[in-house]
Formats: structure tokens, sequence, C-alpha cells
């Protein structure tokens, strides 16, 4: 038999085994199939009760899950994700049961503010939120309410872009009770609801399937334990765009720095051309790559490749400068022995920077 943070901490209680197989099955209630019927009867206001629907002591397990209708942004410079997602919470209230509702659950208006007892919790990092349609309120036979609502979110989280640009990213999306402890609420997965449409429309991510997990921790600042529930996604970088687009024309760059030598001295002027030309490309290239990242203090996989590139392209124009010093010398040994040197050593450092950028 499986545990959870929920049956664990109830379990850990002190409850008798009745308790704890009770609690098992409500386990299994919050995890059934939604059978949402019209023209079956709502609660009746008398019904509705601002309290808990649990002692003292016991806490209410609530059933919390998200599926992802769609991953719409990702954005590398705010470090944040919009997702169009469904979020369900689901409870057992006794004080709602019909037995006329059968198996199925009536659809029914949302209670007013302040009428019936409901979860209040709150996402960490939101930064924004745009809900489609009001809120689904459905409850069935034995009291079981499911709150449903269909969410346009952005969510930030901190990103580790040391491996940019073969990354990848762990994003959780992360609900905690607004005030209740865990003494009073504690979270359930609900894995039958948790998961997302294929495919997303973002672009340039492979995206992984959702995984849900709740724990009990303390919060930064607040006394007591709370519930937590956890929704966490993968998101792998198409890395092959980075190759074509930026990786494959930064060679062509440095390639052409290697120009210099192979052009006669005698043209001393078109290797300093040749050369300033290159560094100036490659400013641009640093800048645009620039505005695509954070401001982060620490070098990427790209960071490391673009300098070690740069230091490359500098050397080829330091050669044109160094060729017509060495002319005004009349120091032509010294010129060829250069370029002899130069058209082996550029292509191995060429490769010793790829390899220590992106394989160290």
């Amino acid at each position: 038999m499986g545990f959870t943070a929920a049956t664990l901490l109830l379990f850990t209680a002190g409850l008798t085994l009745p308790a704890y197989l009770a609690a098992q099955d409500l386990r299994k209630e919050l995890d059934r199939p939604i059978n949402p019927r019209s023209g079956l009867p709502c609660p009746t206001p008398e019904q509705y009760s601002r309290e808990r629907p649990d002692p003292p002591g016991i806490p209410t397990v609530v059933g919390a899950s998200m599926f992802f209708q769609d991953v719409t942004q990702f954005n590398d410079v705010d470090q944040t994700i919009t997702v169009d997602v469904y979020t369900l919470v689901r409870w057992r209230d006794p004080r709602l049961a019909d037995p006329r509702r059968g198996d199925a659950s009536a659809e029914c208006p949302p209670p007013g503010a302040g009428v019936l007892w409901t979860p209040v919790i709150e996402a960490e990092n939101l930064r924004s939120r745009q809900q489609f349609y009001e809120t689904r309120f459905l409850v069935d036979a034995r009291g079981t309410v499911t709150y449903g609502r269909r969410l346009l979110a952005t969510v930030a989280n901190p990103l580790n872009l040391r491996d940019f640009p073969f990354d990848r990213h762990q994003w959780r999306f992360t609900f905690w009770p607004l005030l209740a402890q865990s003494d009073e609420l504690v979270f359930h997965p609900l894995q039958r609801f948790v998961g997302r449409s294929d495919p997303v429309s973002l672009q340039g991510w492979q995206v992984g399937n959702p995984v849900a997990s709740t724990s009990i921790e303390s919060r930064g600042g607040r006394l007591g334990t709370f519930a937590r529930f956890d929704e966490t996604i993968e998101l792998r970088r198409d890395w092959k765009y980075y190759l074509w687009k930026t990786g494959f024309p930064l060679t062509l760059i440095v390639l052409m720095a290697y120009c210099v030598y192979y052009i006669p001295p005698t043209a001393v002027a078109q290797q300093i051309g040749v050369g300033m030309t290159s560094v100036l490309t490659l400013v641009a290239y640093m800048l645009a790559l620039g505005n695509t990242l954070p401001k982060i203090s620490y070098l990427t996989r790209a960071d490391k490749f673009f300098l070690g590139s740069a230091v490359l392209v500098f050397c080829g124009l330091l050669k044109g400068i160094l060729t017509t010093v060495w002319l005004n010398q009349e120091k032509k040994a010294v010129i060829e022995r250069a370029d002899r040197i130069g058209r082996w050593l550029y292509p191995v450092a060429m490769v010793v920077n790829f390899v220590s950028a992106f394989f160290l």
C-alpha cells in the first residue's frame, strides 16, 4: 500500500486503524473519475457551512492536479513560463451529500464568498493569470466537491543556464495553503488528472510529461509546517537551432580570420582588413546572443565558446598588425615562420576551444 504525505501524516497523528483505513478510502474517493450531469439536485443553502468539514486535529485532505492544455511561451530573459492549464481541487464535505445524485456529480452555481468552506490556495512565484470562464462547482452523492478552473498563467522560476544551449530545466509549479497549517489541510495528488496535451505550441523546446507530488514543509518567515503541492514538467532546449543560426555562422567568422595566414605578406592591408571585419562581425553576434539571455554572473557553455572564438579572431587581427611591423623591419623569415605555425596551430586551437566549451 503506497504512502503519500497526506496519509503518512494521518497515520502518524495517533489515529486508530479504522480511521487510517477511512483515510485510504477517502484517497480512492478523490481519485474517482468526474461524471458531471445536469438536472441533479444542488445543495440547499442550509447545507453550506463556513466551518472546515473535518473536526479539530484531523486535517482535511484536498486533492489537487494541473493538466497542461498548452505551453505557450518560455522567456529566458525574464525566467518565466506561460501555460494554459486546467486546475482541479477536490475534497469531501459530508454536509453536502445527497444520495439522489447517484454515481454522478451535480454542476451547481458556485456559492458566494464566505458561504461554503473552500481551501484557500496560493501559487508560488505567480506573475499574472487570466481566467477563461467561471469556476466550475461540482458535488457528488457523497459530498465530494470538485472545483475546476482554466487559467492562462505566467510563473517565474530561477534558472541555471550554465549548460546553454544544451540546458534542461525541471520547471516546478508550487501551491501552498494561504493560512491553514498541516494540521488543518494536506494535499493529495490526483494522478488521474495530471498530464498535458500533445503537441504543445512552444517552439524550440521539448516538453516532458508533468509529475505531481506532495510534501509537508516549513515556509520562510512562518511558524509551523504547511502542506505543499508540486507539479513538475521538464523542458529541454532544442540546441539544433543555435547550432545552425549561431554556431555555424560563428565558425565561419573564425575561419575568415584564419585566412590571414594564407594572404601574402605584400597584401598586409588585406590581412588587417580581414582581421578587423572578423572582429566586428563577432562582436555583433555576441551582442545579439546577449539580448536573448538574462544578465547572469556566470558563463554558459556558449559564452565560453564565444570568448574562445573572440581570442582566435583577435589573433588573426594581431597577426596582420605584426606582419606590418615585421615588413618594416625586413623580417621576412619571421613572417614565413609565423604563417607556417599559424596554419596548423589555428585549427588545433579551434578544436580545443570547441571541446573545452561543450564537453569539459
